[in-house]
């Protein structure tokens, strides 16, 4: 497994409220994207979906899409995420979707995790293995 450094930047947020619970809690989703640099270079999307057990605390999960170039392999993967998050940092764990992948990431899998404050760039740690596609006889 290679072990891939990636930092991207979200320039792009988009929170709509699903349902208010109370004053507090609430279900909201999120759309957003930003630029990736690193080991991979490319562009991220996301889509998550929160639950708000406070004002500024609570659970979530979703998919991202990575788009970009890693040496030789150029296309795309999702990466389903789970985490929580307070008023001060985000921690999430990540999962490719197995199948997901397109063009040099056809065949990729692994994992990945990542702390992050509110509002800095994500440095997240990947863990992916490329399974080269068999020559046909």
């Amino acid at each position: 497994m290679a072990k891939i450094k990636c930092t991207y930047k979200v320039e792009e947020w988009k929170e709509e409220i699903a349902e208010a619970f109370s004053m507090a809690s609430k279900f909201a989703s999120v759309r957003a994207q930003g630029p990736l640099s690193g080991e991979i270079v490319g562009q991220v999307s996301m889509f998550y979906l929160l639950a708000y057990v406070t004002e500024k605390e609570g659970k979530y999960s979703g998919y991202t899409q990575i788009s970009g170039r890693y040496g030789s392999h150029e296309g795309t993967f999702l990466v389903e995420e789970s985490g929580v998050f307070d008023g001060e940092t985000v921690c999430s764990s990540m999962t490719v979707v197995p199948g997901s992948g397109t063009g040099g990431f056809e065949r990729v899998s692994g994992r990945g995790e990542y702390v992050a404050s509110h509002g800095n760039a994500v440095e997240s740690l990947l863990e992916l293995e490329f399974v080269e596609r068999a020559e046909q006889a």
